[in-house]
């Protein structure tokens, strides 16, 4: 039996407060010397909840 790879990721809106927060972080490019790129993607990460999951599955044969 061979073993197959799954990949599953999921994305998910946190509580209430951390969404306006995120989208805080990503709007400091604009009055700061922050790079565009990294406040994105702190304010992305600041604002879901990201889980990766790395399964390996036997296949039946």
């Amino acid at each position: 039996m061979l073993a197959r790879p799954r990949l599953t990721i999921t994305i998910a809106l946190n509580p209430t407060p951390l969404p306006l927060l995120g989208g805080a972080v990503a709007l400091l490019p604009f009055c700061s010397q922050v790079p565009e790129s990294a406040a994105y993607a702190v304010g992305f990460l600041v604002a879901f909840r990201l889980r990766v999951q790395f399964v390996r599955r036997a296949a039946q044969a």
